[in-house]
């Protein structure tokens, strides 16, 4: 069979897994992520887990077509659930809310260990996703952007150190990487830009002017636009 080919949204969060990692790929589906980082040469073993039964299934026999069963084990497991004992370097959660990304987190405190990188890949609320990681230890240590299918998708690999950071809402929104990155990765932040500058004028243009709301996603609206002029 001919080696798996990523789209650009699972082939950015397979650019933030660590050569030599034993990865864990939370939420798998058809466990094409740790299939293709097999392949090509990045890991030599995986775990794809997944909560239901069906995905497990494909994961089983896509990996099986791939002749990756010595090198990829299957879990049936809720987040993180049971996995703790195996001793992963790297964990990969993508293609999920930024909320439900924020509760695997939270209920595996063994997650909180700095040799323990974390490939996150939120569908939405990436805000709210940051503000969790920022208030309970996990630095931000790179950012990627994607553009896949027409959608944007923002992918980032945190990490526990321990200390609390504060952020921007803005920052929150976009990513401080993103932010810093702008000019040389310049269409892909626009359209990053583009997203949210559509969702704050339907939110300012929703709320009343002298309250604090308004000023606030005012201010947002504003500060996104002013970083969309490269």
């Amino acid at each position: 069979m001919a080696n798996i080919t990523l789209g650009e949204r699972l082939a950015a969060c397979a650019s933030l897994v660590r050569r030599d990692a034993f990865l864990c790929d939370v939420g798998t589906d058809h466990a094409y992520l740790p299939i293709y980082l097999c392949e090509s040469g990045v890991i030599s073993r995986a775990v794809a887990s997944d909560i239901n039964e069906g995905p497990i299934l494909r994961a089983k026999e896509n990996i099986a077509a791939h002749r990756l069963t010595d090198r990829i084990d299957t879990e049936l497991a809720g987040g993180l659930h049971s996995l703790e004992e195996r001793g992963f370097s790297d964990i990969v959660i993508a293609g999920m809310g930024g909320l439900m990304i924020r509760d695997i987190i939270s209920e595996a405190p063994f997650l909180r260990d700095e040799k323990i990188s974390l490939v996150l890949q939120p569908m939405k609320n990436e805000d709210e996703l940051r503000f969790w990681l920022s208030e309970n230890g996990f630095f931000i240590a790179d950012e990627r952007l994607a553009l896949d299918s027409g959608k944007i998708y923002q992918i980032m690999r945190a990490v526990w150190d321990g200390k609390k950071r504060t952020f921007t809402q803005t920052e929150l929104l976009l990513g401080k990487g993103n932010i810093e990155a702008r000019e040389e990765n310049r269409e892909l932040f626009l359209r990053l830009c583009e997203k949210y500058l559509d969702m704050y004028v339907k939110k300012v243009r929703g709320l009343k002017p002298d309250t604090a709301e308004y000023a606030q996603a005012k201010r947002v609206y504003d500060e996104i636009t002013a970083l969309s002029k490269i």
